[in-house]
């Protein structure tokens, strides 16, 4: 094993880190460290550190919890919400986890970059969130977006917060209306299901002939809003792909009440990882080209979707 640390996009391994990782894989698969071959990062997640290592003739991924990942996420529920989506056979991927400590490793999934411009893919990624909607679960261990945010702003320094942030200059307006928002958008009669909360194309493992949807950490019985808002956050949209999104989710042009609350749900999605960032940037850590955006929809859409209720 090489004493070098390892820098991956959800921060930088150190030798006792990866002392942990090898040893774990040699409890887990019950073999030699000498076995593992080719541990090195893959260029994803941004809340973890996530590897990919070969062993026996298998590829796996293994995922080390990263920075402030033990205030970001409730482990407990991610595992049973893990559980469910193998039930709905919305991600089958799964080797072993470990609640307490937040690893995961994982079946390697031989796959391509999701495209959020390809027509094909859209509407695969899109309908495999609806069919996710759709899969009746008993579970209903909530992820309550609003007090998420508010547990995280507690973590975030004052001088790293709200327009203190120098990106985030219309902060306040944003936050008024989100939260105006996340009251009227109760109103509007949309079931609660299960979801992932972190649909984006780095989360989607695709090929030619298989979609998977993995990392389950801010999945809970929610809003389906919440899904389509971090699919929709997590790219470069405009306001017509937005609105093709919507067409494809629901297999039908949304009517009144079904645009509105998702444009509202766009904006609490936005404004939720608006937390997400301040609490990383304040911690040392760069997020990247994703931060612009999640403030741009937070900003504009909870402008169109305060329109659209008043």
């Amino acid at each position: 094993m090489s004493d070098n640390t390892i820098q991956t996009t959800g921060g930088v391994l150190h030798e006792q880190d990866l002392t942990f990782i090898y040893k774990t894989i040699c409890e887990v698969f019950n073999c030699n460290e000498e076995q593992i071959i080719d541990l090195k990062p893959l260029q994803k997640g941004l809340t973890n550190s996530v590897l990919s290592f070969e062993l026996n003739g298998g590829k796996y991924v293994f995922r080390f919890p990263g920075l402030g990942s033990e205030i970001l996420v409730d482990r407990g529920r991610e595992s049973m919400i893990q559980s469910q989506a193998y039930e709905a056979r919305v991600d089958t991927s799964l080797v072993a986890m470990s609640v307490s400590k937040g690893w995961k490793i994982a079946k390697f999934v031989e796959h391509r970059d999701f495209d959020y411009k390809n027509v094909s893919d859209i509407y695969r990624g899109v309908r495999l969130l609806r069919k996710l909607h759709k899969f009746s679960s008993k579970v209903r261990w909530e992820f309550d977006v609003k007090e998420k945010w508010e547990s995280i702003k507690d973590m975030i320094p004052e001088e790293c917060y709200g327009e203190n942030f120098a990106e985030y200059p219309e902060f306040a307006a944003i936050r008024d209306r989100v939260y105006e928002l996340v009251e009227l958008s109760k109103q509007d009669g949309i079931p609660h299901c299960i979801t992932h909360g972190d649909a984006r194309d780095e989360n989607f493992l695709i090929n030619d002939s298989e979609i998977y949807l993995t990392d389950w950490e801010y999945g809970g019985y929610n809003d389906p809003g919440f899904d389509l808002g971090t699919y929709i956050c997590g790219g470069d949209h405009s306001d017509e792909e937005v609105d093709r999104i919507l067409f494809i989710y629901f297999g039908h042009k949304p009517n009144a009440i079904e645009k509105r609350h998702f444009y509202a749900w766009i904006s609490i999605t936005g404004f939720f990882f608006m937390h997400w960032c301040m609490f990383k940037e304040s911690a040392g850590q760069k997020v990247g080209y994703l931060k612009p955006l999640w403030y741009r929809f937070a900003r504009d859409y909870s402008i169109r979707a305060l329109e659209m209720y008043k």
